[in-house]
């Protein structure tokens, strides 16, 4: 077992086609968490990629490490979509463990582990659908640790021109590969990104109306008990309504904030809790040009992983360009501009099968 998990995710993957006494070690569930657990911690980010969509639906993927470093070439690699339709384009909600959930407006929502090429198709759940009403969903994906599930949740907004606005959430898990209808949450209008996951929990943006985009507060859904909570912004902001953007710093909650007035800075939040509460610390502040606060502010990813550099530098994805933060100097530098695709989504490479999971859970009960 110990030998196993110094092994890369992709030589393990070999040791299974190759030979059938490997396969069931391989790839019991106790291997895989401790596996995944183990790569997606390793500070030299060497299991880590980058996936990267273009305007066909094409992916490619590059390894991390390698942003960091401007001696070393990004190299870009073809991967096949696992969607029936791959010219559609397609929607990356987030990815945990290794597997990347997606979508796009013909098909249902994916779990597709790209790193052993496997995917599970989710079922059709039901539409609440209403008439002369207008609707958006709004997706997130996470682990429930304490029972070991991936659940994807797809939040159904839908409002009329009379101003009313209502909402119906669904949650589908896949140790049951199954949708259920939950409590929906209290409060406005639901900013349309996928939500950000941390720590067994989904957060998401809350508007002050359907007309913008202004952040008033966050809410956040337990994954393991699907019950749902209000934070508070940042003291510093007051009671008012601010664009805001929500992110993840290392395994922390961020809140990207641009100076609206000056338009050249923007400062990065993280939240921490302390016991029932929740604290927020402003960890640095990025400088930048003026025209590109409101490029950050409505980028559709705002990412920085747990893998630093050595010399305290961050990397956020900022479609279409990759940058790097230098927590030294405080400046934003452009690591490569892709001219054919943009980053979408960064992953670890894992042996986390969707559809094995699913299996088990059927073979379990039958």
């Amino acid at each position: 077992m110990a030998i196993l998990l110094k092994v890369s995710p992709k030589s393990m993957l070999k040791f299974m086609c190759v030979s059938k006494p490997w396969l069931r070690p391989i790839s019991s569930r106790k291997l895989v968490k401790t596996h995944v657990r183990l790569t997606a911690n390793d500070k030299e980010c060497s299991h880590h990629r980058v996936i990267f969509q273009d305007s066909t639906g094409n992916f490619k993927v590059s390894r991390l490490p390698p942003l960091f470093h401007k001696e070393q070439r990004v190299e870009l690699f073809n991967m096949d979509s696992p969607m029936e339709n791959p010219n559609i384009y397609t929607k990356i909600v987030g990815s945990v463990n290794g597997l990347i959930c997606m979508y796009s407006k013909i098909e249902e929502p994916v779990l597709w582990n790209p790193t052993i090429r496997k995917c599970k198709k989710l079922p059709t759940f039901e539409a609440n659908l209403r008439r002369d009403c207008s609707y958006y969903l709004n997706y997130g994906f996470g682990y429930d640790e304490s029972h070991d599930d991936y659940k994807v949740v797809v939040v159904q907004c839908i409002y009329d021109d009379g101003g009313s606005y209502d909402t119906v959430v669904n949650i589908y898990s896949l140790r049951t590969d199954s949708w259920r209808t939950i409590d929906k949450f209290q409060g406005n209008f639901l900013i349309n990104s996928p939500g950000k996951f941390v720590d067994g929990k989904l957060y998401w943006a809350l508007s002050a109306d359907v007309n913008t985009f202004n952040m008033c507060n966050i809410i956040s859904l337990d994954l393991a008990d699907e019950t749902w909570k209000s934070l508070m912004l940042p003291t510093s902001y007051g009671e008012g309504s601010y664009p805001l953007t929500l992110g993840v710093v290392g395994k922390d909650l961020s809140l990207l904030c641009p100076n609206c007035h000056e338009g050249t800075n923007s400062d990065v939040w993280i939240m921490k809790h302390s016991g029932v509460e929740v604290l927020w610390t402003k960890i640095f502040t990025i400088d930048h040009p003026k025209d590109l606060g409101e490029f950050i502010l409505f980028s559709s990813i705002f990412s920085i992983p747990s893998c630093q550099s050595n010399k305290g530098e961050f990397l956020l994805l900022l479609p279409p360009v990759i940058m790097i933060y230098d927590g030294s100097t405080r400046q934003l530098e452009a690591v490569d501009h892709f001219e054919e695709c943009f980053p979408a989504e960064i992953y670890v490479e894992s042996l986390v099968d969707p559809l094995l999971i699913a299996h088990n859970h059927l073979a379990d009960n039958s």
